[in-house]
């Protein structure tokens, strides 16, 4: 069955260098993938910013919110990556098509829901209290850019497939497709070419919702094709399957909750907390915030391939071989957020200088990235130890240390630093979001060395019922001794 997955698990255990050229195997494309999502929402960024200083002061928290309100739905979904991985290391691919068509129907359910959401737009952003320029366009965004809830969740499911078996291209050509769609819809239809009319920043927002509807329609005819229907009974599993909702809902709501709070927990920092410092401060933050996605969604996408991995040598009963995948995932991860950090604090007047010519937004913007600079390996660490938890199954604890520290320490100690330390400007929220990451990925790493994830075994119960043991035939019990 090693045609069914691009990199077969060794039965022996594979020298640094082989673990090396696996990971970065998955990771490359998969990276291309997730610095192509930075791409597409920094399109629109780069496009509406030259709309003036307000224009970017709307954009980052629109989009932000935008997001959060997919949260719940995308980290759901996002399971399906783990379930499709351990399925490809039981060598029992077809079991993973039957969870990709959930994510479909967890797609329609949100798109049910787009027009009650849009009806909260005008108070939503009126109780934030933005000024009213900024509002406008807040609410002009969000109010297109909401109809592409149903697809961005579909466009997960899918890419969480092709990532779990080991078929990153498949969502990096299709996200590349976007990026090109989205940059050409962003040029004519915010400033009116080619006789459309200029719709500013609602432009943008309509060019998104096409943009993912050209991701689905590439990924789905993939999924659908015959290659897919022979490996992994694409097409025949199409069917609503309550119990299979529920394995994606048990496993993918843990991580949708994290999502969801963490994130508003950023746009609670963006929009609120930094908001209390001027438009000048805003608009630096939203910069700052846009370029430090050049170092986290990077890591993310090497994340997502150590996750895979994982979750591949779990299904498979390696143990052990899943644990220096976590390990040599840290590596990397670590290696290319430091470099990056590196380069936030050489050149954080230069890479502010071009995203804004205000000299005020400028400095604020490089102080900023000197906090950014600081936190980058414990960020990288955070990043691939919660994904290699996720490979393994294990979400629940996960979301509460996330939930914790963003809340807590983040929100709550930027709320404190405001109201105590005024002197300290911006710099005393930074200092402590910094402290936030530095607290969380070393939780993490923790969570990652006690091993709980060991004791997981997602298809037990399901092995049960059809009578097998608890591993398949001719698979070697999950035990640390049998890991190799």
């Amino acid at each position: 069955m090693h045609e069914a997955g691009l990199h077969p698990i060794p039965d022996d255990a594979p020298s640094f260098k082989q673990e090396l050229r696996l990971l970065l195997a998955l990771a490359i494309p998969t990276v291309g993938a997730k610095l192509s999502h930075m791409a597409l929402g920094f399109t629109d960024f780069v496009f509406v910013s030259q709309m003036g200083t307000e224009a970017t002061a709307a954009i980052s928290p629109a989009t932000i919110f935008c997001f959060i309100v997919l949260c719940m739905g995308m980290g759901c979904v996002t399971s399906i990556q783990t379930f499709a991985a351990q399925s490809l290391g039981r060598r029992e691919p077809h079991r993973a098509a039957a969870y990709v068509w959930q994510s479909f129907y967890v797609g329609f359910f949100f798109l049910l829901l787009t027009w009650p959401a849009i009806q909260l737009m005008r108070p939503f952003w009126t109780f934030v209290g933005h000024p009213e320029n900024v509002r406008e366009m807040e609410i002009a965004f969000c109010e297109i850019d909401l109809w592409s809830m149903g697809l961005a969740i579909m466009c997960v499911g899918l890419e969480s497939f092709f990532n779990g078996i080991q078929r990153p291209a498949v969502a990096l050509w299709s996200v590349a497709a976007a990026i090109l769609f989205n940059a050409l819809g962003d040029y004519v239809l915010i400033f009116g070419k080619w006789g459309f009319p200029a719709m500013g920043i609602q432009g943008s927002a309509l060019a998104t919702v096409l943009a993912w509807g050209v991701r689905i329609g590439i990924m789905l005819t993939a999924f659908l094709s015959l290659k897919y229907e022979a490996a992994f009974h694409t097409r025949r599993n199409w069917r609503f399957n309550l119990g299979k909702l529920w394995e994606v809902l048990r496993m993918g709501g843990p991580i949708g909750v994290q999502w969801f709070l963490d994130v508003s927990s950023w746009f609670v920092f963006i929009g609120l907390i930094m908001a209390r410092f001027g438009t000048e401060t805003l608009a630096a933050s939203n910069i700052a915030t846009q370029l430090m996605h050049m170092s986290f969604m990077p890591a993310i996408g090497i994340g997502t391939a150590v996750a895979s991995l994982v979750g591949h040598a779990i299904g498979a009963k390696k143990l052990a071989l899943a644990q220096r995948h976590g390990r040599d995932g840290m590596v990397v991860t670590m290696i290319y957020m430091g470099a990056i950090g590196l380069i936030y604090w050489l050149g954080r007047y230069r890479l502010m200088g071009w995203l804004s010519s205000d000299p005020v937004v400028i400095e604020i913007g490089a102080g900023i990235l000197l906090w950014a600079a600081v936190f980058q390996v414990f960020d990288a660490m955070g990043i691939n130890y919660i994904s290699a938890l996720r490979g393994a199954g294990d979400t629940k604890w996960p979301m509460l240390y996330v939930v914790f520290h963003c809340w807590v320490i983040f929100i709550g100690g930027g709320l404190l630093m405001v109201r105590f330390a005024p002197g300290l400007g911006y710099h005393g929220p930074w200092m402590i979001c910094t402290l936030y990451i530095i607290l969380l990925g070393l939780t993490l790493w923790v969570r990652w060395r006690r091993g709980e994830w060991k004791r997981i075994d997602l298809f037990k119960k399901k092995d049960e019922m059809a009578g097998i043991a608890d591993h398949a035939p001719g698979v070697p019990a999950l035990t640390a001794e049998s890991d190799y």
